[in-house]
């Protein structure tokens, strides 16, 4: 009996210590908050972190400083470059996450770009757009079929938006081939913000693209430009007063502000 007794007292306390375990284990996952000298947060992330942002990739090359603007490149296995801009804009976040959702203002601010229109809507984060980009002459307009993926991270101030083109099947589910255009399916835009101060965004816009029937050494010409002159534009449209109004509006504000807040308190007791 005292033997019995013993057996079934020692599986108790290890089942309860095993519940222990497993519970402290995974209460980091949610309480974890991650605290950084440096202004960019982002920075401070693990290897392994970073390695998922695309930003962050190890191939990047500076090729120029233009203004203010850092422009970046890196030849991808297609033989295609790909381009990085980069600028630091006195902005509210909130500002930045409205605008590069907004889908009708591409157009304004995309290099070239003159058609942006919302094909179908799964959520706000997660849409079918078609786009049109004008090209040099004689060549004949771009235009592609895009799906948006957002990806937000609260713990570093990180947020993006993703448009990737989509396969031909795909694509002409969506829309028709249109007279006139040459469709493009190898392509991804990448709008990127690293909230650094309550006012203060360091911005990204990262861009590849196969034009179809140009050839590659044209594209890599050009390519540095659609960057620059996007980013440029980008900021002039921040400045607008209904962005700034739909910013007040942003269902993400309470995060950013969170996020803001953390920081400060962590430079006022550093």
């Amino acid at each position: 009996m005292n033997k019995d007794y013993y057996i079934i007292k020692i599986c108790f306390i290890f089942v309860s210590l095993l519940i222990i375990v497993l519970c402290t284990n995974n209460y980091p996952v949610i309480a974890k908050s991650i605290f950084c000298s440096k202004e960019d947060w982002t920075e401070c992330a693990s290897n392994g972190i970073k390695s998922k942002w695309i930003e962050y990739a190890p191939d990047w090359k500076l090729l120029k400083k233009k203004d203010d603007v850092l422009l970046y490149t890196r030849k991808l296995p297609s033989g295609i470059v790909q381009a990085k801009a980069e600028k630091i804009m006195y902005v509210k976040p909130e500002v930045v996450e409205q605008l590069v959702r907004d889908v009708p203002s591409y157009k304004e601010f995309m290099y070239k770009c003159f058609i942006a229109e919302t094909i179908k809507i799964f959520n706000d984060e997660d849409m079918i757009v078609h786009n049109a980009t004008a090209m040099p002459w004689p060549l004949k307009p771009r235009d592609g079929v895009v799906r948006t993926k957002v990806t937000k991270d609260w713990e570093y101030g990180r947020f993006e938006v993703l448009c990737y083109g989509l396969h031909p099947h795909q694509s002409k589910q969506f829309v028709a081939p249109v007279k006139g255009f040459v469709r493009m399916h190898e392509v991804s835009v990448y709008m990127i913000a690293h909230i650094l101060h309550r006012e203060k965004v360091k911005c990204f816009y990262i861009i590849h693209a196969d034009p179809t029937g140009v050839p590659l050494f044209a594209v890599n010409l050009l390519i540095d430009s659609y960057p620059y002159y996007t980013i440029i534009k980008f900021e002039e449209m921040l400045k607008k007063p209904e962005y700034i109004d739909m910013g007040k509006k942003s269902k993400y504000l309470a995060q950013i502000e969170a996020f803001c807040k953390r920081k400060q308190n962590y430079v006022k007791s550093n």
